[in-house]
């Protein structure tokens, strides 16, 4: 899996693409609360590494069910509902977003050196792997410092500073205060 380095800038990219001015659909989100929710999404499919730290055993907990495109779905189904629930977003706004988000981490999972993501559970257990994989990813199997991280950070520092900055360039806020 990708570190948490390059679902935080896909996340920050998705939220201004989403509050740009010109979105379909807009919003009384500030921008602040935008980016916070679409990172927090972008890094949600990770929560169940909480659970494989806490144990122990990653693997048994981390990169299973909550790497599915359709545990992705009911997220985002949820998460156009609590948007629309709180009158500051539509529901397609929040919908999109969360959609965005959850199931860019997938497709990033998908093409990270590994085992592969159970992309397609509940329909199936069987994990996905990119035959070309873009990201070298984690090894939390390694511990909590290790040398092969290093070439992690290496190569995905320098990617989320280029979506970053095309996103800050690019694409304008929809509130100059707070973004």
């Amino acid at each position: 899996m990708p570190s948490p380095i390059a679902h935080v800038a896909v996340g920050y990219f998705v939220a201004r693409i989403a509050g740009r001015p010109k979105a379909r659909t807009p919003s009384t989100v500030p921008t602040h609360v935008l980016i916070g929710s679409a990172v927090g999404l972008s890094l949600l499919p990770d929560l169940d590494s909480i659970l494989g730290i806490m144990t122990g055993d990653f693997g048994k907990y981390h990169n299973n069910l909550s790497h599915s495109l359709f545990v992705g779905l009911v997220v985002a189904l949820a998460a156009g509902g609590v948007a629309a629930a709180s009158g500051r977003a539509r529901f397609l706004a929040g919908f999109g977003i969360a959609l965005a988000c959850f199931e860019l981490h997938v497709v990033m999972d998908y093409f990270t050196v590994g085992r592969g993501v159970m992309a397609f559970w509940p329909l199936t257990s069987e994990r996905f792997l990119a035959p070309v994989p873009l990201f070298y990813g984690l090894r939390w199997s390694d511990g909590w410092v290790s040398p092969r991280h290093v070439w992690t950070v290496l190569t995905e520092v320098p990617l989320a500073v280029v979506v970053v900055f095309a996103a800050r360039r690019w694409v304008p806020a929809n509130d100059p205060s707070g973004g």
